[in-house]
């Protein structure tokens, strides 16, 4: 799993270079874990300490703006550099993400993110324009962090 995850994160930065836009990616295998567990590993692999955190699945969580779902984070350009970026990037980009990820797991990944209650900013750890989300099936759990910096 980890070389897959691997393979993950060398996609996503291929993607970031298409993009081109200053967004960053990060793929990493957290372990053996269903992803509705996995926070506590989640915080480690990023340093950061559980408090005030929770992990809900992703069409739970209430977002409006750019970048709330990993589709968006990687078809759309959050800095255009002209008026022809401001177009998306081809669908077939995600689409070939989501075949990745069902050959990595033999299934359809659950998604979560990572949820702040709102007494500490995360701003200073991972970005002031990120989300991170964990993905995975029953045993199995990644993270993907995604970020933009101009």
């Amino acid at each position: 799993m980890h070389d897959k995850a691997r393979q993950l994160h060398g996609y996503l930065q291929a993607v970031s270079a298409l993009k081109d836009d200053g967004s960053a990616f990060l793929c990493e295998y957290l372990g053996a874990v269903s992803p509705a567990a996995a926070l506590p590993i989640l915080c480690d692999a990023l340093g950061l300490s559980p408090e005030g955190l929770s992990l809900p699945r992703l069409d739970t969580v209430i977002c409006s703006g750019a970048a709330c779902t990993p589709r968006q984070w990687l078809l759309e350009r959050l800095r255009p550099m002209s008026e022809l970026d401001r177009q998306p990037l081809d669908t077939r980009l995600f689409e070939g993400f989501e075949r990745e990820l069902f050959d990595m797991f033999e299934a359809e990944p659950q998604w979560y993110r990572l949820v702040s209650d709102g007494r500490r900013s995360l701003a200073g750890q991972l970005g002031a324009i990120s989300s991170v989300y964990v993905f995975g099936v029953a045993g199995h759990a990644c993270l993907l962090h995604c970020s933009w910096d101009s």
